[in-house]
């Protein structure tokens, strides 16, 4: 899902279950890996409020299966963003590595990022 999706999808309950439903079966097939789920990123051509409503449903399925839960849109800044405004640059994905890192505790003394 993304903000593209996100601009014509009317139901975003209906986007709540399928990502649940998908974690939920990764949850069972991948039982000794840790998942993370993360934001829809903002874009210039999807308000701020819809953005957020979809995050709050991710947010929920997230603490409803024992997923950490990133939110990307509080961390990076414009210039984190390439030129269509909606995909990170280079900066921009390190600093999503950076926060990956810490949220999901891969972090084991500041060493891996430390490396970024």
């Amino acid at each position: 899902m993304g903000t593209n999706d996100l601009k014509t999808t009317r139901n975003l309950d209906f986007v709540m279950g399928e990502v649940y439903a998908l974690v939920s079966t990764a949850k069972k097939k991948l039982l000794n890996c840790r998942l993370v789920l993360s934001v829809v990123l903002r874009h210039r051509n999807v308000s701020w409020q819809r953005i957020g409503v979809l995050n709050d449903r991710f947010d929920w399925v997230a603490n409803a299966l024992g997923l950490k839960f990133i939110d990307l849109n509080s961390w990076i800044e414009d210039g984190d963003l390439a030129r269509d405004g909606l995909h990170l640059n280079g900066r921009g994905k390190r600093r999503f590595g950076q926060l990956y890192v810490r949220v999901s505790g891969l972090d084991v003394g500041g060493s891996a990022e430390s490396k970024m």
